[in-house]
């Protein structure tokens, strides 16, 4: 990738936003661009790893595959998001996977190492990069919350909720979502069977606050949807 592509993809990015010229020519200098297609790993469980994801568009699904062979999805990771760096600080092996859901994406991709000095060189890189972190961490701290106080109607809603938020367009029928998580993807996320999770957007349907089908969803009021 050319010189001046890569410095155009890491000023957009937010988390490099406020980076002189200086310091994304710095980043650039250590960062490896790659095009996915949807389908595609980007590491496998178990693989050695000490690398940092950026993601620039798309959507990337995270997931680890538990003792008994099942697919456990920790969190879909959209455009203008990182990820890797959990378990690539805490384990020598990573202990996920991550997979390409859109039809091509592109990821930017940092040694750790490498970039952990560009962060001890540049204060505003650490403090932006510390913040987000917590911002990931605070992410977390609400969904072990709601598994713990939350039933599972509860957490469905709280889940769409977020997900309308994040990815939702509004228009005249009311906030709509491009859908492409499957009933069992979305009972794996809100620790749920895939049963229960069909069985509670149909209920959801019939008490109007979504409409539901395989290709978008669609939430009338989503204030009322909340309450």
């Amino acid at each position: 990738m050319q010189k001046e592509m890569k410095y155009w993809y890491l000023k957009n990015f937010d988390l490099f936003s406020d980076l002189s010229k200086d310091q994304i020519n710095d980043l650039s200098s250590i960062a490896r661009f790659v095009r996915m297609k949807k389908g595609q790993a980007i590491y496998f469980n178990n693989e050695p790893s000490k690398k940092l994801y950026f993601l620039i568009n798309g959507k990337v699904k995270i997931s680890e595959i538990d003792g008994f062979g099942n697919e456990l999805i920790k969190s879909i990771v959209l455009g203008g998001d990182h990820f890797g760096e959990i378990s690539n600080a805490a384990y020598k092996q990573t202990q996920e996977f991550a997979e390409i859901l859109s039809s091509e994406v592109i990821v930017c991709i940092f040694n750790q190492d490498e970039f952990e000095v560009l962060m001890q060189k540049h204060p505003v890189l650490a403090l932006s990069f510390a913040r987000r972190m917590a911002e990931k961490l605070r992410g977390l701290e609400t969904r072990y919350t709601n598994l713990v106080f939350k039933d599972v109607k509860a957490r469905l809603k709280s889940f769409i909720f977020d997900w309308a938020n994040k990815e939702g367009k509004q228009d005249e029928a009311g906030l709509v979502i491009k859908n492409y998580l499957t009933h069992g993807e979305i009972a794996n996320i809100i620790s749920s069977s895939r049963q229960t999770v069909t069985t509670l957007i149909n209920e959801l349907k019939e008490e109007g606050v979504i409409v539901y089908s395989r290709k978008i969803i669609t939430i009338p009021n989503i204030h009322a949807f909340a309450a």
